[in-house]
């Protein structure tokens, strides 16, 4: 009776929020957040991070008006106007910086928040569901537990905030099954909107919900019409929205730097066999090994196919939705393949399958045994695998950075094939990119400003270097395919570049280099700044 007693007054319902914020701040000091809080784009697809760190700068020291996104990468336009995803956040960033200063920090803290507040609500759906405030929590930690959360979390990658907006949505969608009030339909609807502007691919649930809400509809016609036709326009709306964008997102690119952003699918059908068997070799290793821990997820998708014979036990509206979140992600891999080899950011809106299929297997639990869904011993037992999984994803996620942090080396061992792979990452960084920390004070020191083009060398992305530099420019991007030798940095200088700087004395002897190396005017970590004459 005391221990009951002793429950219900620890998860009051208006102490649980604090709970979690506890949580979420113990979760972002085991993970090793504080460690990179002011790191830009760095590790694993710097490149794709760079993008979007490129996008807060340009507004930030642009002060350019909302739909008028561009990236510090000029190119032949030498305005650097582009867009991808919905820029909101990146305009937020840059206003919140008008505070706080430039730092990577501000961009990286709001993705996060915004998981972690998908990851309440994800919370709050279980606990409606299952009724049970210890398997709502795991339900909700299992999904953290992903190594693609674990890093990208805390980073500038627009998937995050949009799978925490179809974490909320879903929430609300169940609400409004339960209840049929319309605001909560609205909510949803506006959710799933807003997801779907950062990445479409965060509808997964928007069409696996509608698919079982639409049997219910359809079966129920013949008593009301009005939910199917308030479906018909919640689908509607959020398909007007999403076309509305992308609508925006053509014509603004094709005035601009077009073809920098794919909007379009990389399907299967459309690979040679040797690049089909190439990404296969591929996928485990690049891919699903940082989707989830291999032996947690494979016990889960076992578990699940059993659920097929207990028919009876199930709670068929999640059983149904993870079915067609199931195909839905075969079909997104088939869809995308060809960037299956390596793009396993890919898959952040895919995780979504694991809170479904672990509430799927645990209503079904519920269903075959009570007393055993209650068990302190069974749930001893979930706890023990949920640490495990949350500490192979932090594993993971500090090697990102440094496969020589004592949590890392100390802990569980990874395969060597793995730790190899961070260990020459890191390397990599240390002896490259790593040079341009601290370089801007010393760049504005030599009288080079923001908007000051500069061409920097060597760097095969658009806005890498450029984010690490906090100038505008150009790099070798699409240069390389566009103009040759001499005339590649020619043409940068028609278009506006004043500086040329250049990381590492091999790059000095290309023939896009050589011939402008007179005027040198300063030298930082070993990268040569000199100025550009007619």
């Amino acid at each position: 009776m005391e221990n009951k007693l002793f429950i219900k007054r620890f998860f009051c319902k208006k102490l649980i929020p604090v709970y979690f914020v506890l949580l979420y701040i113990g979760l972002f000091f085991l993970m090793g957040y504080p460690k990179v809080s002011s790191l830009g784009p760095s590790s694993r697809h710097s490149w794709r991070q760079s993008d979007s760190y490129a996008f807060a700068l340009t507004y930030f020291y642009d002060n350019n008006k909302f739909f008028e996104p561009a990236i510090l990468f000029q190119g032949e336009q030498s305005h650097g106007k582009v867009v991808s995803e919905f820029p909101i956040l990146y305009y937020l960033t840059a206003k919140i910086w008008k505070f706080t200063g430039v730092t990577p920090f501000v961009l990286r803290l709001i993705n996060l928040v915004i998981l972690f507040i998908g990851l309440f609500f994800l919370y709050k759906l279980a606990f409606l569901i299952l009724k049970d405030h210890f398997w709502a929590v795991f339900v909700s930690l299992f999904l953290f537990s992903s190594p693609l959360l674990g890093y990208y979390g805390f980073n500038m990658i627009p998937n995050i905030p949009a799978l925490a907006c179809a974490l909320i949505a879903c929430y609300f969608s169940y609400c409004y099954y339960e209840t049929s009030r319309i605001h909560y339909l609205i909510l949803s609807t506006l959710l799933f909107s807003f997801g779907a502007l950062f990445k479409i691919t965060c509808l997964f649930s928007f069409l696996a919900i509608n698919a079982v809400l639409l049997i219910k509809n359809v079966i129920s016609i013949k008593k009301d019409k009005k939910p199917l036709l308030l479906q018909v326009g919640s689908v509607a709306f959020v398909i007007l929205i999403v076309l509305t964008w992308y609508m925006f997102v053509k014509e603004y690119n094709t005035h601009n730097l077009n073809g920098f952003f794919n909007q379009s699918i990389l399907p299967i059908w459309g690979l040679s066999q040797n690049r089909i068997h190439e990404i296969q070799s591929l996928i485990y290793t690049n891919n699903l090994i940082y989707f989830f821990n291999p032996i947690a997820f494979l016990t889960i998708i076992t578990l699940f196919l059993f659920t097929f014979f207990l028919l009876k036990r199930l709670y068929k509206p999640a059983f149904f939705i993870t079915v067609v979140l199931l195909v839905g992600v075969v079909l997104f891999v088939l869809l995308f393949f060809d960037g299956m080899d390596a793009h396993e950011y890919f898959l952040i809106d895919a995780t979504i399958i694991i809170p479904a299929i672990t509430i799927t297997l645990l209503t079904t639990f519920k269903n075959l045994s009570s007393s055993l869904f209650h068990s302190k011993y069974v749930k001893g037992i979930a706890f023990t695998l949920l640490l495990l999984s949350i500490n192979y994803s932090i594993v993971l996620t500090r090697s990102h950075y440094n496969p020589h942090d004592k949590f890392v080396t100390g802990n569980i061992p990874l395969a060597s094939w793995v730790r190899n792979y961070w260990v020459y990452c890191y390397n990599d960084w240390e002896s490259s990119k790593k040079k341009y920390e601290g370089i801007i004070p010393y760049l504005r020191s030599l009288g080079i400003t923001f908007d000051d083009k500069v061409i920097t060398i060597p760097d095969e992305t658009p806005n890498l270097t450029l984010t690490l530099m906090h100038q505008k420019g150009f790099t070798d991007c699409h240069y390389w395919n566009n103009y040759s030798g001499k005339r590649r940095t020619e043409r940068k200088m028609e278009l506006g570049a004043k500086y040329m700087i250049i990381r590492g004395d091999e790059n000095l002897l290309r023939e896009d280099v050589a011939p402008f190396t007179q005027n040198q005017i300063g030298e930082y970590n070993g990268i040569r700044i000199f100025k550009l004459v007619n």
